[in-house]
């Protein structure tokens, strides 16, 4: 019987670690993304200034009403 509880103990113990495991890949594929994204947007950003380009101030833009006929 004490080989039963310990195997028990071992099985739930594990199962943990698997659901552990799987939320850190998740995490990871999160973070992944977030710095992919990141890195996208500072080489735009770069990429645009090689040609010129500056970022708009607020009073600067506006925006269309894309709707009305």
């Amino acid at each position: 019987m004490a080989v039963n509880v310990a195997v028990l103990r071992a099985n739930v113990a594990v199962n943990k670690l698997d659901q552990q495991q799987l939320r850190l890949q998740n995490e990871n594929s999160a973070l992944t993304s977030q710095v992919s994204s990141a890195i996208a947007s500072i080489r735009i950003e770069q990429a645009a200034r090689r040609f010129g380009l500056v970022p708009a101030t607020a009073a600067d833009t506006s925006y269309l009403d894309l709707n009305q006929k």
